[in-house]
C-alpha cells in the first residue's frame, strides 16, 4: 500500500517535470506553484502557516514555500511517504532582504567564524553544514545558525509552529534562502533524484 501510494506522487511529479527542461522552470514548478501534499485535505492550515510566517519575518506571504515530503508528499531521498504528525514541515523564507538579515547574524556572532562559541551544542558536522548552505546553496538553516538574540527569537518561533501544528507536523524548520533561484536548485536536487528514479 505505501508503495503504491510513494509510486503515484513519484509518477505526478515525473509528468510535471518532465515538461520543463531546466531546473529552475521544474523546481518552480513543482515548490512554488503546487499546493502542499500533505495539507491537500486543508488548505486554510497552508495558508495560516505561510500568513504567520510572512508576518513573523516581515516578508511577502509569496515568499513563503514549503518543501520536502510535506510539499510532494514523500521523500524522494528515503522512499517514504509524508507521515502526518511524524514528519516534518520544511519551510523556505525566499527573500534577498532577510537573507542578508541572517547571514549579517552569522557573521557578527562568530565573528566571521572566528568565535566558535556561539555554536555551544551543535556538531562540527552541523557547522560545516551552516557554512556549505551559505557558501554553495544560498540558504541558511535557522535552527543552525550561531547563538544570538535574533536566532534565539527565530528558533523560539520555530519551536511555537511545531508546538501549534504539532497534530499535521513533527516539527516545523525554516531556512532562509538569498532569492528563487537558490531555492529552486536547493529543491532540484530531490527532482533529479526522482528522475533518475
Amino acid at each position: 500500500m505505501v508503495g503504491t501510494e510513494v509510486d503515484v506522487l513519484r509518477e505526478h511529479i515525473l509528468t510535471l517535470a518532465r515538461k520543463y527542461s531546466d531546473r529552475l522552470r521544474r523546481a518552480r514548478r513543482l515548490f512554488v506553484e503546487e499546493r502542499a501534499a500533505a495539507l491537500a485535505s486543508d488548505r486554510e492550515v497552508e495558508y495560516l502557516i505561510k500568513e504567520s510566517i510572512s508576518q513573523f519575518f516581515g516578508i511577502e506571504y509569496s515568499e513563503v514555500a514549503f518543501a520536502g515530503s510535506a510539499q510532494v508528499g514523500f521523500s524522494a531521498h528515503k522512499n517514504r511517504p509524508f507521515v502526518k504528525a511524524v514528519s516534518d514541515l520544511d519551510v523556505a523564507c525566499v527573500s534577498s532582504d532577510l537573507f542578508q538579515v541572517a547571514w549579517a547574524d552569522v557573521i557578527t556572532a562568530t565573528k566571521a567564524f572566528t568565535d566558535a562559541t556561539k555554536f555551544a551544542g551543535l556538531r562540527k558536522e552541523e557547522v560545516d553544514r551552516l557554512k556549505d548552505g551559505i557558501l554553495r546553496r544560498g540558504m541558511i538553516r535557522v535552527e543552525i545558525m550561531p547563538r544570538s538574540e535574533l536566532s534565539i527569537r527565530w528558533k523560539g518561533f520555530e519551536d511555537a509552529l511545531s508546538r501549534k501544528y504539532a497534530a499535521y507536523f513533527g516539527g516545523v524548520s525554516v531556512a532562509i534562502y538569498l532569492n528563487e533561484y537558490a531555492f529552486c536548485w536547493k529543491q532540484d536536487s530531490a527532482i533529479s533524484s526522482i528522475l533518475r528514479g
